[in-house]
């Protein structure tokens, strides 16, 4: 559960990071939820990032490994690889690897994803992203293994079209290889409501034969409530010579969180909507989601039938700052924010000093000094960690940009 701290005369959410998510099924036999899963968070030194996401299955009264992520980031905290392990009974076997890499402006430059065979990663996808020079993504570049000559080659192609921050069109590409040229295969057309939120995309396809683009052959129709959150997303088809209902999602809000995501089908017979599927969401006090239950409709009985239910576990993070603030408040670290270095006074005896990127990777450590450099770290926040007479204290580290 999460907790709150009392600050400025009103509570305030304690920063949480998600500890552990319980994943139940639906059994028939016992009308009852049964635990089957549970995924694990691993947090490196108190970091907020996850290192590592383990899936744990239960068999009979033992909970036994399945398959984990060990996930690395850059210096910036942007996740740059993730491998899938899977479990054989006696150890960690490579599955997959996906790797990123990122352009100046912070942005996602490519995403490649790669198997594990013959005790090599052989790459499978990869994706080139380009953007414009607001950050606008106009080109993914999708390239697939060719089996033939073991190389990558061009799969799908998909370009945007903005005026300033706002998509206009998506164009949708396939390499065609007798011609080694792009072939054309979808166009999706944005308009946007009187507060820059889409209402409405239309889908077109390319015809070969006449080179142009066809009418519009489907569409979603996208309504917002008063707070500007999606309320429907409708989806029609066309066909003789008028918009057909097709299927709609419904989402329904509560102290402006989305609690409920119900799926519907048309039924042309009854011109009725049927439902079909259902999300149901449940948040604590803090705004964290503890709860989601997945449903399907049942006809016959005319009832919602639950089959998957997700609960997660949240806890709190390591607070920047003072676990205690009576107990240090003889220790002062200053000039803080600094660029060069840091003194420290204290009237305890100091054994230790590390300091910690907020990814809980520590970056520096020292024994006993009055003066800690640190012009070679990077700017940003960090976490210094001082054990002196036997105790931890931490503090906020602010490294600002060199001059």
């Amino acid at each position: 559960m999460t907790m709150l701290i009392a600050l400025a005369g009103y509570a305030q959410p304690t920063p949480v990071k998600l500890d552990s998510i319980h994943q139940f099924s639906w059994d028939m036999t016992l009308m009852n939820w049964k635990h089957n899963t549970r995924d694990l968070y691993t947090y490196d030194n108190g970091g907020n990032k996850e290192t590592n996401l383990l899936r744990l299955n239960l068999s009979g009264s033992v909970w036994e490994n399945f398959y984990q992520f060990n996930k690395a980031y850059n210096g910036n905290y942007d996740l740059t690889e993730s491998i899938l392990q899977n479990w054989n009974g006696t150890m960690w076997v490579n599955g997959s690897r996906d790797t990123y890499t990122y352009n100046p402006m912070n942005l996602v430059a490519t995403f490649t994803y790669a198997i594990y065979a013959t005790d090599n990663w052989l790459t499978f996808n990869q994706n080139l992203y380009t953007y414009d020079t607001l950050g606008n993504l106009i080109e993914d570049l999708s390239k697939a293994l060719d089996f033939t000559f073991m190389t990558l080659v061009n799969d799908q192609r998909k370009t945007y079209d903005y005026t300033l921050m706002q998509k206009n069109s998506e164009i949708v590409e396939n390499w065609y290889v007798p011609t080694n040229m792009w072939d054309k295969d979808e166009k999706t057309d944005y308009t946007y409501n009187a507060n820059g939120d889409v209402r409405l995309e239309e889908i077109s396809a390319w015809q070969t034969v006449s080179m142009v683009w066809s009418a519009p052959y489907r569409q979603y129709i996208i309504t917002y409530n008063t707070n500007d959150q999606v309320e429907e997303v409708l989806e029609q088809l066309f066909g003789s010579g008028m918009w057909n209902n097709s299927t709609r999602i419904l989402n329904t809000y509560t102290d402006g969180k989305l609690t409920k995501i119900t799926s519907q089908e048309w039924n042309s017979g009854t011109t009725m909507w049927d439902n079909s599927t259902r999300q149901l969401r449940t948040f604590d006090m803090d705004g964290n989601e503890i709860e989601l239950i997945y449903e399907t409709w049942d006809t016959p009985t005319m009832s919602w039938q639950g089959f998957l239910r997700q609960v997660k576990f949240w806890s709190p993070e390591e607070v920047l700052g003072n676990d205690n603030p009576n107990k240090d408040r003889n220790i002062r670290i200053y000039p803080n924010p600094t660029s060069q270095s840091v003194n420290i006074k204290s009237n305890r005896t100091i054994q230790k000093i590390q300091v910690f990127d907020l990814l809980g990777k520590q970056v520096l450590k020292t024994g006993s000094t009055n003066r800690l450099g640190v012009e070679n770290l990077r700017s940003g926040i960090y976490v210094l960690k001082l054990t002196a007479d036997e105790e931890v204290f931490t503090k906020k580290l602010v490294i600002e940009n060199k001059k």
